[in-house]
């Protein structure tokens, strides 16, 4: 899990670096700015359910998915 944490902490620094010194490379996220700072609920709700609800390596898929959700939603 450390190790997992520690690239996803890097993944995340980077995006928010590339947002602050090049803010051109999310400009394509920008039609969608509403729909990703709106449904933070929901997905959370849904990524947290289904957590549970999985085992094994679904886990960490379902994880993944929702590190990047919240890139996303800190990026945009």
């Amino acid at each position: 899990m450390g190790r997992t944490a520690g690239v996803i902490l890097i993944f995340l620094g980077v995006l928010l670096l590339m947002k602050e010194f090049r803010p051109a490379f999310i400009i394509w996220l920008e039609p969608y700015r509403e729909v990703i700072r709106n449904s933070l609920g929901g997905v959370t709700l849904i990524a947290a359910g289904s957590y549970l609800l999985a085992r094994g390596s679904i886990r960490r898929i379902i994880a993944l998915l929702y590190v990047i959700y919240l890139a996303l939603y800190l990026v945009v």
